[in-house]
């Protein structure tokens, strides 16, 4: 179904509420139609490839009194949208009689009448999926031929989210959200050990196809992983402890998100190392001045996202400034509660869930920025880095200074500030060799290793993407750093045991 016709069905629901007027009730109506085409193949073959189409509205209904209840249905049709609005409230009636939580915040939030950007340049079936067959087929074909070695995989995405958020005060919101991602995963074998790594490149349509083929860069990117992750197979382990750190901007968004951003998230103030008594800690110093970390919608990025999921602009938040707690992630419904202003900060994953705070694009960084010269190769780019610390007179005098590259996951206990991620390999930028150790497990104390934040290497690089997990929704996240994070060594943050 198309946007305009989806928007009269949203605003025809509004004019026609059932029984209800904002005196005795509200609404907050969500129609959404997401597609998706998608690809993967592995060692020169196709082993999937698939397209599905998803729409539908779900509603939240607000008693007079702020009880809310929340019902959903797979069809955009009017008939289908007054049945869930009268199902939604007497669902809200019935938690009114189970003495549920009210919020009426949603009276206060501003009117809003708006629609979003076009960000893509090429529709979502400018090509046919045959045609996306062929473009992919033939980046894979031209990786393996480079790098007949390594075991490849590739896979493509594209994906087209339209939402039109109605409200009862007469707000409606509506826009398109385009994403597209290619990715390369190479697996070596190297003396019976085996080491996997992935890249990407990520867009807004299939142009991204278009721009690799003519430049080749994530196959350079590729290939120059597999050549890392090849000297790690055979690499030495590192003996745990605590040293003077370089990370990259993949691991720098990965302790940003996971190890920081959820801690601030307004639902989670009851439980968080940034919280006491349920309200976030505003003004507390959590790290160096000169340390900023941001929280905001970029045009163009992974997990674009312009407004709230309940109809609101989303804003561009200074979670940390100069080292300072500022403000934290507030939805309408969560943010006084929590302490902290409302941000437009809801998102859902589909129209069959009620929003939550959460992130869009973090990123980490930092006043004092070291510029890196450009370089055309992975081991290239490092030597440059230890030059660099070595003209600064950054690099330990001392023992071993460790860069460590790529994300791989990881974990944070929000109320104790523990965390635990994981990278693809280590580098020893205090040995003139470079001397590469296997992958270790990063741990320790999130304010320590903001503490430790020494400065940034290189340009801002935001395209660290992933999935975000939060009770049972998965949505688009994004972010990262300078190119490069140096920390300061820190009893608190250990390098040690093997994966």
């Amino acid at each position: 179904m198309k946007g305009q016709a989806i928007k009269k069905i949203v605003e025809e629901l509004l004019a026609n509420k059932p029984g209800h007027d904002n005196k005795e009730g509200y609404y907050i109506i969500r129609a959404h139609a997401k597609r998706e085409w998608g690809m993967g193949l592995s060692n020169g073959r196709f082993e999937r490839v698939t397209t599905s189409r998803d729409q539908g509205m779900g509603v939240q209904a607000f008693t007079a009194e702020g009880v809310c209840g929340f019902a959903s249905t797979d069809n955009i049709t009017f008939e289908d949208g007054r049945e869930i609005m009268e199902r939604a409230m007497a669902l809200a009636k019935g938690n009114t009689r189970l003495e549920a939580k009210a919020n009426r915040k949603i009276w206060e939030a501003p009117l809003l009448r708006e629609d979003g950007k076009k960000l893509n340049e090429l529709d979502f079936d400018h090509f046919s999926l045959t045609e996306l067959q062929e473009m992919v087929l033939s980046l894979h074909k031209d990786l393996m031929e480079k790098s007949p070695d390594i075991a490849w995989q590739t896979s493509y995405r594209q994906v087209e989210d339209y939402w039109c958020i109605g409200r009862s005060d007469g707000t409606l919101v509506s826009y398109t959200i385009p994403r597209s991602v290619l990715m390369h995963q190479g697996t070596v074998r190297v003396e019976n050990r085996a080491k996997s790594f992935l890249v990407h490149f990520s867009g807004v349509d299939p142009s991204l196809l278009l721009k690799e083929k003519e430049s080749g860069a994530l196959m350079k990117k590729a290939i120059q992983r597999g050549e890392f992750a090849r000297k790690v197979c055979t690499a030495p382990q590192l003996p745990a402890g605590n040293y003077p750190l370089v990370i990259d901007y993949g691991l720098a968004k990965g302790l940003a998100h996971e190890a920081f951003g959820h801690a601030v998230e307004g639902d989670h103030m009851g439980e968080s190392v940034l919280g006491e008594e349920g309200k976030l800690k505003a003004g507390m110093r959590v790290a160096p001045p000169g340390v900023h970390i941001i929280d905001g919608p970029l045009e163009g990025d992974w997990a674009y996202q312009p407004y709230s999921a309940n109809g609101l602009v989303r804003e561009t938040v200074e979670i940390v400034k100069d080292g300072v707690l500022l403000n934290g992630l507030g939805d309408i419904f969560s943010a006084e509660e929590a302490g902290m202003k409302v941000t437009g900060a809801g998102r859902a994953e589909s129209y069959a869930h009620v929003p939550l705070p959460r992130m869009t694009n973090i990123r980490l960084l930092v006043d004092k920025e070291l510029p890196l010269e450009a370089q055309t190769g992975l081991m290239e780019e490092v030597a440059s880095l230890r030059k660099l610390l070595l003209q600064e007179d950054l690099l330990a005098k001392e023992g071993k200074h460790l860069l460590l590259l790529g994300y791989r996951g990881g974990q944070v206990n929000p109320k104790t500030g523990d965390f635990v991620f994981q990278c693809d390999g280590i580098v020893d930028l205090a040995d003139p060799s470079l001397t590469i150790y296997q992958p270790s497990i990063f741990s320790g104390k999130i304010l320590s290793a903001l503490q430790a934040i020494q400065a940034g290497v290189g340009e801002g690089c935001f395209d660290a993407i992933g999935t975000c997990g939060k009770r049972g929704q998965g949505v688009p996240s994004s972010g990262g750093s300078h190119r490069y994070l140096l920390l300061d060594q820190d009893e608190n943050v250990t390098l040690g045991g093997g994966q």
